[in-house]
Formats: structure tokens, C-alpha cells, sequence
């Protein structure tokens, strides 16, 4: 069988399952086989929040553990009873950015009616300079050093 797309032996990769998956093609034998060396990945990504958290919940995969109660009572280290609501939830999200998450919101409402689409735009636009300003701080490091991610072929 000839992959017309794969015609020169090389490392692929994709993501599966949550997981990055990696095998060496080889155009000869038409045939992908898992890589024997061990070798150094550097993974390059974008990290998207988890759901808001209660403080010192650990994240879950869909961003709240098991017990999904209003309120939960725990004891702490000395004993003492304490109540913990979602009204403690704390969010990745940095707070300079969450002005921006509510102009998307005003925007949504104010696209429901065709006379408030000028108000919509507005906020829009707010949301998109927030959005842009977020997407500069997460390339940055937390000393101002920028990240930078060199394109590549393979």
C-alpha cells in the first residue's frame, strides 16, 4: 500500500487520547514503528485553564472532584469545622483579564437585538483588545522574558 502523503522515511507525532503520540515511518516498508532510542522531547504548548476550583481542590479533568455539593463541611488541621461554597472558587484566569471575559458577555447580550449591534460591537472590540493582551502575557514569562516558538517543517 503506498501512503501518497508519507513519501520519505521520518518521525511523526499527533495527539490522541490526551497524549502525544510518536513513530517512526518508514517509506520502504510502508510501515510506522515505534522509535527504540531514548531521546529528549521538548513539548511547546498553550496551557488552557482548568474550571474555577475550590482553594486547594486539585484539578480535575472536568474541573471539580467527586463530591459536586453547593457546600461541603470539612475539618482542618487543628480540628475545627469549616464550610467551603463555590462562592470560594478561585480561577486560573489572572484578574486583569476577567474585565475582558465580561465584555464578551455584554456583547453576547446586546447581539439579540438589532437595534443594541452598535453596543455589541463596542464591547466587542473590548473583548478583542483584552483577548490580545492575554495572549502577549501568556507568551511572556513571569520576568518579562518572552518565549518564543521557532516554526519547523518536518
Amino acid at each position: 500500500m503506498e501512503r501518497s502523503n508519507f513519501n520519505l522515511s521520518q518521525y511523526l507525532w499527533w495527539t490522541e487520547r490526551d497524549s502525544v503520540l510518536i513513530a517512526y515511518y518508514d517509506a520502504h516498508l510502508d510501515k510506522f514503528t515505534t522509535p527504540t532510542d531514548a531521546v529528549t522531547v521538548n513539548l511547546l504548548y498553550i496551557q488552557r485553564p482548568d474550571k474555577f476550583l475550590i482553594p486547594g481542590e486539585g484539578p480535575e479533568r472536568d474541573g471539580f472532584a467527586s463530591g459536586d455539593t453547593y457546600l461541603e463541611t470539612t475539618l482542618d488541621s487543628s480540628g475545627q469545622v469549616t464550610e467551603t461554597t463555590y462562592l470560594n472558587q478561585v480561577c486560573e484566569i489572572p484578574e486583569q483579564f476577567h474585565e475582558s471575559l465580561i465584555a464578551r458577555v455584554i456583547a453576547n447580550g446586546y447581539e439579540r437585538k438589532a437595534e443594541t449591534i452598535p453596543l455589541a460591537q463596542h464591547f466587542m472590540m473590548k473583548y478583542e483588545v483584552g483577548l490580545k493582551q492575554a495572549k502577549n502575557y501568556s507568551y511572556r514569562g513571569r520576568d518579562g522574558s518572552k518565549q518564543s516558538i521557532a516554526p519547523m517543517d518536518f
